[in-house]
């Protein structure tokens, strides 16, 4: 016998058990919601038994906050590219919102994922750890990225910095919920008149 417990999955399958199940509970909870949501939906889509399951996550609510987090991390290379993709304000906020248009293309459950938090916290304040962490998050990422560039006085127009991350986070918010809403056309249009307006703004 080689002493593994019955049940438990092989230490070198692991890690990429887990990050399935993480990927199909996304998807699921995207789709269906918090509620509609079962542990046994998301063991049959990641291919493994219910048993299995638990000795990933031993609730629902913790596979929520193990999305949050894997969203979080995302999120963190959404930054880092836009940031790396010129110094000035205006051309890392037009980096930023293609990267955020691309991610609704590619993945869109992360953004239907998104839009639907505030619905679930409310019931379930249990995963606002993992909720609040991308919110935290996603804004001190957004005020580094503002305070790190170039050209951004001429940007705020005497706005302070934590006011336009909010301004910013607010339009991106609502540009995830129509890409959550296969509202691509309406997103791209939005996002390209608020980039207009911060175009604009540096020819005053």
């Amino acid at each position: 016998m080689n002493g593994r417990r019955l049940g438990r999955p092989a230490d070198t399958d692991s890690t990429d058990t887990r990050d399935r199940i993480v990927v199909c509970a996304r998807d699921c909870f995207a789709a269906e919601g918090f509620e509609g949501t079962t542990n046994k939906h998301i063991a049959s889509n990641a291919g493994i038994s219910t048993t299995a399951l638990y000795h990933y996550f031993p609730s629902k609510a913790e596979m929520y906050v193990a999305v949050c987090e894997s969203i979080s991390a995302e999120l963190a290379e959404v930054f880092t590219r836009a940031k790396r993709a010129d110094v000035s304000l205006e051309r890392r906020l037009t980096a930023l919102f293609a990267e955020i248009g691309a991610l609704g293309v590619n993945a869109p459950s992360i953004v239907g994922f998104i839009a639907g938090i505030s619905a679930v916290v409310q019931k379930h304040p249990e995963v606002s750890r993992g909720t609040d962490a991308i919110g935290v998050d996603f804004r001190r990422k957004l005020i580094d990225l503002i305070e790190s560039s170039d050209e951004s006085e001429k940007v705020l127009q005497g706005a302070s910095v934590h006011g336009f991350a909010d301004l910013v986070g607010s339009v991106l918010t609502g540009l995830g919920r129509m890409s959550a809403r296969g509202e691509q056309q309406r997103h791209r249009d939005a996002g390209d008149a608020f980039l207009r307006l911060i175009r604009a703004s540096l020819h005053v």
